[in-house]
């Protein structure tokens, strides 16, 4: 029966093509937009993982961009048990960089090309940072070959800042080259003295240019009474959530989020993502399922004697049912397996044009769906049909076939 079903679709060609088309594209809709789901996934896991520490927001702030909180909130978390270094910082949106802003970079002026590329200042209190053992950039710098030096001591007041190599390729010099070390920077207006270039290799964290706190409040007009937020680091890493939720107990209008928090948010908001995505590749699979009960019907049609023949030698209605049904089932094969082949292409051209530590995959489990989504809508697609040719009688069958 099986052997029997897959000649039947090799011996109509220009149907069984035209059905695998059908098929397979909202196949490789799913497979496409689930592994930028999982690039995602990665990424962001991938830089949270090196932010060892907790941070101290505002209470219900998305970001510490959005957050402002009273510097004197340093003496009480600095006596709070288990905490080792607190280390305040000013987060806000970058102003116009060599006279681009946010608009004209994103309308395609230089610069950021996304909201994702947009610049972020971050002002660090630089004594405290200097006692940080898990500082994310002084780290990138010696890890990844960074250039020139991090922010010392002797840099507090003065316009100095460290950036990225994604910063210094997107404001390039007047030769039109990436900035370097020595080279000057205007941002809102002031200039700036590049002392030292870091490469993380995450797009999410090589949009900061870093400079002192008292530099960063003169720039974006803070109140020298206000930071943004406070990085704590403590004694023992594995205890960040009981020292975060010891910090909410001290302090109950912040929010002291340990990067296990903020990977559980992001992972239930991507699973919120999930589901629309699924939502919207339904109507994909749903055009499919028609396609193939198009396909079906329009065989079956074309194979009336062929059925009344095979009745009338022995075959019963459930042997019908289940060749049609078995060619249907393998086209929704055919067609998993064409599309999972084309997400995987697609995957692999896609990583050659992507950067900033964004790689799109595919995990095995993915494959596996894709192929029992396209086998299931095949198979659903092929009933109706299937039915229909089963419950001719066969003599009807070769008359209204032979005409």
């Amino acid at each position: 029966m099986g052997s029997f079903a897959w000649r039947n679709l090799l011996t109509r060609p220009l149907r069984t093509i035209l059905a695998l088309i059908g098929l397979s594209i909202p196949i490789l809709g799913v497979m496409g937009l689930f592994s930028v789901s999982q690039g995602m996934r990665n990424l962001v896991g991938d830089t949270l993982s090196r932010v060892e520490g907790v941070m101290v927001l505002r209470e219900n702030s998305p970001s510490p961009v959005f957050s402002d909180l009273e510097a004197d909130l340093a003496v009480t978390l600095k006596g709070i048990p288990g905490v080792r270094v607190v280390a305040p910082e000013i987060w806000k949106v970058a102003p116009n960089i060599e006279g681009r802003t946010m608009f004209s970079k994103l309308m395609g002026g230089g610069g950021a090309k996304s909201i994702l590329d947009q610049p972020v200042i971050q002002g660090q209190d630089i004594v405290a940072h200097q006692g940080l053992k898990s500082a994310v950039y002084p780290r990138a710098m010696k890890e990844r070959n960074g250039e020139g030096r991090f922010l010392v001591a002797a840099d507090k007041n003065k316009p100095n800042i460290v950036i990225s190599k994604k910063l210094a390729k997107d404001y390039p010099g007047a030769d039109g080259k990436p900035r370097k070390v020595g080279d000057s920077l205007q941002i809102g207006g002031r200039p700036f003295h590049v002392v030292g270039i870091y490469d993380t290799g995450s797009m999410l964290l090589d949009v900061v240019v870093v400079m002192d706190i008292g530099m960063a409040r003169d720039l974006m007009g803070v109140s020298k009474d206000m930071v943004s937020s406070y990085y704590v680091e403590t004694d023992d890493a594995t205890k960040n959530d009981e020292i975060s939720q010891a910090i909410e107990k001290a302090l109950p209008r912040v929010d002291a989020r340990s990067m296990s928090e903020f990977m559980a948010n992001f992972g239930s908001m991507m699973g919120q993502i999930d589901k629309f995505l699924m939502m919207t590749v339904s109507l994909a699979l749903l055009v499919g399922v028609v396609g193939i009960i198009n396909t079906m019907l329009m065989s079956t049609t074309e194979r009336f004697v062929e059925f009344g023949v095979l009745r009338t030698n022995g075959w019963s209605q459930g042997n019908i049912l289940t060749l049609v049904t078995l060619e249907s089932a393998y086209l929704g094969l055919l067609s998993g397996v064409v599309g999972c082949i084309l997400a995987l292409v697609g995957v692999m051209v896609a990583n050659q044009f992507v950067d900033g530590g964004v790689r799109l995959s595919i995990p095995a489990w993915l494959y596996v769906l894709g192929i029992t989504l396209s086998v299931v809508t095949g198979t659903l697609g092929g009933l109706y049909p299937a039915w229909r040719a089963a419950r001719l009688v066969p003599m009807d069958a070769i008359r209204v076939g032979s005409h």
